[in-house]
C-alpha cells in the first residue's frame, strides 16, 4: 500500500460516496412531498386520513395544486376547523410542538397547526381567511421523514469519507515506515 495511486483510490471513493448520496436522495425527494395532502383555502375540503395518530398542518409559502400557481407569505386571520365526517366530533387544532420547516423543488412550507386523530376515516375540512388564497399542506410524520431522508443522505456521504480516510492513513502509515 506504499504507492501514490491509493490515494487516487481513495479520492474515487470519496466521490462515490458523494454520488452514492445523490442517487439516495433524487428519487426520494418525491415521496416526502407526495405524503402531503394540499388544500386551497379559504373553502371547505373532505380529507381522507389513513391512519391514526398526529398530523401537521403546513402554510405553502409557493405551492402548486391542479396546475396552478400559489404564492402567499401569509395567511392572516386563518381559520382552520376540523370534523369526523361521521358523527360529526369536533377534532382539536393546536400550535405544533417543533416548528418545522420544508423546501422541496418550488414548494415552500411551515408548519402552522397539529391536530390528531383516533381512528383512521374522512375528516371535513372548514377554513377560513381575511383576503386572498393561500395553501395548506396537511401531512403525518412528515418531519420524521424528512429527518431520516438527511440523515440517510448525510450517512453515505461520511461512509465514502471513512473509507477513503481510512485508506489515506493506511497509505501515509505505510509510507512512513522504513522498508526492511
Amino acid at each position: 500500500m506504499r504507492s501514490p495511486l491509493w490515494f487516487v483510490v481513495a479520492g474515487l471513493i470519496a466521490i462515490a460516496g458523494f454520488v452514492a448520496a445523490g442517487l439516495y436522495l433524487w428519487p426520494r425527494l418525491g415521496s416526502v412531498d407526495a405524503g402531503l395532502i394540499r388544500v386551497v383555502v379559504p373553502g371547505n375540503a373532505t380529507l381522507t386520513l389513513d391512519k391514526p395518530g398526529s398530523y401537521t398542518i403546513f402554510h405553502e409559502k409557493q405551492s402548486v395544486v391542479d396546475g396552478k400557481y400559489y404564492s402567499s407569505d401569509t395567511v392572516t386571520g386563518l381559520r382552520v376547523e376540523l370534523a369526523a365526517e361521521a358523527g360529526g366530533a369536533p377534532v382539536r387544532i393546536v400550535e405544533p410542538s417543533t416548528s418545522t420547516s420544508y423546501s422541496i423543488g418550488n414548494r415552500k412550507g411551515s408548519s402552522i397547526f397539529a391536530f390528531t386523530v383516533d381512528q383512521p376515516g374522512r375528516y371535513r375540512l372548514t377554513t377560513g381567511m381575511t383576503g386572498g388564497q393561500a395553501v395548506l399542506a396537511i401531512g403525518q410524520g412528515t418531519f420524521g421523514a424528512i429527518f431520516a431522508l438527511v440523515g440517510g443522505t448525510i450517512a453515505i456521504a461520511f461512509a465514502g469519507l471513512a473509507v477513503a480516510g481510512v485508506i489515506v492513513l493506511l497509505v501515509i502509515w505505510q509510507r512512513s515506515k522504513k522498508p526492511t
